[in-house]
């Protein structure tokens, strides 16, 4: 499993982001894009310490231009948002691509 793991981040990090989603998409992986407000390193350092935390998740990463954190992996928005909420960051579902395993 850890080969694996490793050769579709390999994949994913040649590929730009609409490709790497419809990829994580046909291999029923969840991406779950949630809004949150990233207003400063300390807050996207903060975010990205309890992100990680989220058991099953593949990749994780922040984009500051859109205020928005993207997580995929075998989890949901709601898993995100309760996550986000805890350390006191209004989240908001943002896009939310369901696969059928």
């Amino acid at each position: 499993m850890a080969n694996v793991r490793l050769f579709i981040n390999f994949l994913l990090s040649i590929c730009n982001y609409e490709t790497e989603k419809a990829f994580l998409v046909a291999c029923h992986h969840q991406v779950v894009e949630v809004k949150v407000g990233l207003h400063c390193d300390d807050c996207i350092k903060k975010i990205l310490k309890a992100i990680k935390k989220i058991e099953d998740i593949e990749t994780y990463n922040v984009d500051t231009k859109l205020n928005k954190v993207i997580v995929t992996g075998n989890v949901t928005t709601d898993q995100v948002i309760k996550v986000l909420q805890k350390i006191g960051k209004n989240a908001t579902a943002g896009e939310d691509t369901q696969t059928n395993k």
